[in-house]
């Protein structure tokens, strides 16, 4: 089969929809059904980014382990500054496509341009794995990763929004197949849009294999970098947005027992989000209280050992599509705190502590068992490596090959 992939969302740092389409752009390609790969960004033929995030297929097993006590994790300054300058064409046009008027526009051009180029295509499959795929000759498969611009629009920019609401029908109607996540959101998907269950396929997402449990040694190098120590706190990662429920984390957190909190303090770990100020408010006056401790954006050479090396990871998100960062963490041997709504149940497998993500007590509740109770925590810890051992990124492109093959039949 030869395949042609959409790689927009690939742009450093990869996190969500952009890790799953290098996943995708890295894997398939030596896959023995893909005869060919082509990636195609903002209606033009395009390289694939020289992006070499840590934990690629490319890295080994030993250059990983050893990731402590080498320059790999990369904390400075001028590393900080080098990736901004290569991600300046990505921000102009995230920046630009929060004007009403340019993200009109662009939903309204971006189709006609992508369609032009595959006029020349003879042969192939479109994979668009970013909410779209345009009008073509070809067949397309089309990955939805969740319907929160339907269900909470109030996350988004308007601009996003008014012109996703006009992409995603559109899209919808042209895919042969659509893949999704989770259950989850296929059941979502199928309800929203009166699908067939025929055209709509479920393709779970998987952890790199960076991401395991490490020695105390092997964690404190790094973990002092942060002026943390190993099993001395919680930790939340992903951006700082109101979709993670931050809020309520937060108001959860401060009604714990001062000896708790104090013991281990709750670490956030994200790049700041869209409508983020009054989430950064109460971050603020946790730190100021002592037992909050912001950490910005963090490059992935760190995280593995931020996960690995927290006692507790807190994930009471309000909707997902399907939460890498619950898969992350169980294959780093901690456990895991999220929330009973959407795909999250799914993802942890029986392996960890849900909650309503609306009840401050409930959270509070299971923040004081999943600090304190050694019983659940040896348990939650064994059953979470269970689960995350059946999450991995070869499962998830040979499924999604598979895909391929059921739309190169029609």
């Amino acid at each position: 089969m030869k395949i042609i992939l959409s790689i927009e969302a690939i742009h450093a740092p990869l996190a969500g929809i952009g890790r799953y389409a290098w996943e995708l752009a890295t894997r398939a390609p030596a896959h023995p059904a893909v005869e060919s790969m082509r990636f195609m960004s903002d209606g033009r033929w395009a390289n694939l980014p020289e992006i070499e995030p840590v934990g690629s297929s490319s890295t080994s097993t030993e250059q990983n382990q050893s990731l402590a006590h080498t320059s790999a994790v990369v904390l400075n300054y001028k590393g900080r500054m080098r990736q901004r300058l290569e991600n300046i064409p990505t921000q102009l046009r995230r920046n630009f496509g929060q004007i009403p008027l340019v993200s009109r526009l662009y939903g309204k051009l971006m189709p006609g341009l992508v369609a032009g180029q595959l006029k020349k295509v003879k042969e192939g499959i479109f994979h668009g794995p970013n909410y779209f795929v345009p009008p073509t000759h070809l067949p397309t498969v089309l990955t939805i990763h969740d319907l929160s611009i339907y269900r909470y629009p109030q996350w988004h920019p308007k601009a996003r929004v008014d012109r996703m609401l006009a992409t995603i029908p559109e899209s919808i109607q042209r895919a042969n197949l659509i893949l999704t996540d989770s259950d989850a959101i296929r059941r979502e998907l199928i309800a929203q849009f009166n699908l067939s269950e025929q055209r709509v396929k479920t393709v779970l997402l998987g952890v790199d294999q960076i991401y395991f449990p490490r020695s105390v040694q092997e964690l404190q190098p790094v973990l002092d970098k942060f002026g943390l120590q190993a099993n001395g706190y919680s930790l939340f990662v992903s951006t700082i947005e109101p979709r993670k429920n931050l809020q309520n984390l937060i108001a959860a957190y401060r009604a714990l027992p001062p000896a708790v909190k104090q013991r281990w303090p709750l670490v956030l770990a994200g790049g700041r989000g869209w409508e983020s100020e009054a989430i950064h408010a109460d971050m603020l006056q946790g730190e100021a209280e002592g037992w909050l401790k912001y950490l910005g954006f963090i490059e992935q050479s760190a995280l593995p050992y931020l996960y690995a090396g927290c006692r507790l990871f807190t994930y009471p998100s309000w909707y997902e599509g399907f939460g890498l960062p619950i898969a992350e963490a169980m294959a780093s041997g901690v456990p895991v705190l999220t929330a009973n709504t959407s795909s999250m149940p799914e993802v942890a497998a029986g392996a960890a502590m849900l909650v309503d993500p609306a009840d401050h007590d409930d959270i509070r509740t299971a923040l004081m068992r999943g600090l304190e109770d050694e019983v659940w925590r040896l348990q939650a810890i064994s059953r979470g490596l269970q689960r995350a051992k059946e999450l991995s990124w070869d499962a998830c492109v040979n499924n999604t090959v598979a895909a391929y093959q059921t739309v190169s039949q029609h």
